[in-house]
């Protein structure tokens, strides 16, 4: 995946219910392994993918998990992340992979 960001998010197995602390790899912002909750402000500098305070992106996300930690389940890997004017607003499993085969497939406009 190259230079990429974190986004910690709290995930929840669907099969065991246990809690788990999950590190999503985008490519927005200044991508140099900066680490993200949500709510965060989006990070600029040099290595900059996508332009600073679009009203609504949806950036493509990747769990560095593909399993439960408790009872190894397979738990979703890809997300659309939320991101409004830089701030990080929340997370979905992703939608359409098809909205990201443009350019360099890291974020959509919404």
């Amino acid at each position: 995946m190259g230079a990429y960001n974190i986004l910690k998010i709290n995930a929840k197995c669907e099969n065991c219910n246990v809690l788990f602390i999950d590190n999503i790899q985008f490519k927005f912002g200044d991508t140099w392994q900066n680490e993200y909750l949500i709510g965060e402000k989006i990070k600029w500098g040099r290595a900059d993918i996508g332009v600073p305070g679009l009203n609504k992106v949806k950036v493509y996300g990747v769990s560095e998990s593909d399993r439960c930690p408790v009872c190894r389940y397979l738990i979703a890997r890809e997300y659309d992340i939320i991101i409004e004017k830089d701030i990080i607003e929340y997370i979905t499993p992703l939608t359409n992979l098809e909205d990201y085969n443009f350019d360099e497939g890291n974020y959509s406009l919404l």
